[in-house]
């Protein structure tokens, strides 16, 4: 009888013990939950100090898609892609602060740091090559495409420094409307020209040099010369020739081969010449 009795003691110990084992775990389990739901309710975890000598995030595919680390110069951050192609980084240098960005085939194409004589700004195509490069006070453009657009107010270029398709210089003023008004630029068969347009476009002036000297032409309003001044080829002297409205010219002024004022005046049609020299050995 008492070794029954016994028996029951034990199984009834043994299943108390259970329960408490069950509600402990319930208490603790409630708990953690209250704690979590209370730290969600009043915001993330801040940390005061964390201090790790690498940080890396992982994408879906399981590669770093930001890194930060240490170097022998400093700190470093890099950005990489999907494909784990590094597109941007910012990195202390020996000489100070460096950012380079990558395209997605991983090619440099843009990139400013700190240099002994101040900063360095470059751009490069997607094939490697420099374009551009701003360093020292001094703006180097590069590429046949190479061009530095100034804008107005209302987004429109009014102001370009370019090369045109034969690698030569050109600058280029327009109006408020994007309209060029005049061109600095090569002209072809001389040398350095500047042509002055009206805001519709038509040429009015051009002012060029040759090989034989300058020309000034004036032109009206269907693009016809009308006034030519330039040097005369045989003498090295000046010249000036007056057209009319339909391009003949009807006035003409130079220096001869032996240095004298010669004038010829002539009809509408070019004819009927009628021309004036001083008279030799003649003194007023």
């Amino acid at each position: 009888m008492n070794s029954e009795r016994l028996n029951n003691i034990e199984l009834e110990l043994s299943t108390l013990r259970k329960s408490v084992r069950r509600w402990r775990a319930a208490s603790w389990m409630l708990l953690i939950g209250a704690g979590l739901f209370a730290a969600n309710a009043a915001g993330p975890t801040v940390l005061d100090h964390l201090v790790v000598n690498r940080i890396d995030v992982l994408g879906a595919e399981g590669t770093p898609v930001v890194s930060i680390a240490q170097t022998d110069d400093g700190g470093r951050f890099d950005l990489y892609n999907h494909s784990g192609v590094n597109l941007l980084r910012l990195s202390g240098t020996s000489s100070g602060g460096d950012l380079a960005v990558w395209d997605d085939s991983g090619t440099n194409v843009a990139g400013i740091w700190s240099t002994p004589n101040g900063g360095t700004f470059s751009l490069w195509n997607q094939d490697g090559e420099e374009l551009s490069q701003f360093a020292s006070g001094a703006l180097t453009l590069s590429g046949a495409n190479a061009s530095l657009h100034i804008q107005n107010e209302f987004g429109l270029p009014v102001a370009v420094v370019a090369s045109d398709p034969s690698g030569h210089g050109r600058f280029q003023i327009a109006d408020r409307d994007g309209n060029v008004v005049s061109e600095m630029r090569m002209l072809p068969g001389g040398g350095g020209g500047v042509v002055v347009n009206t805001s519709s476009g038509k040429k009015m002036g051009v002012l060029a040099a040759s090989d034989d000297g300058g020309l000034l032409n004036l032109y009206n309003a269907y693009n016809i010369p009308i006034f030519v001044a330039s040097t005369v080829g045989d003498t090295g002297g000046g010249a000036l020739s007056i057209a009319n409205q339909r391009g003949i010219s009807v006035a003409t002024m130079k220096s001869d081969e032996e240095h004298r004022g010669f004038i010829e005046i002539k009809d509408e049609d070019g004819n009927g010449a009628r021309r004036m020299r001083p008279l030799r050995g003649y003194s007023p």
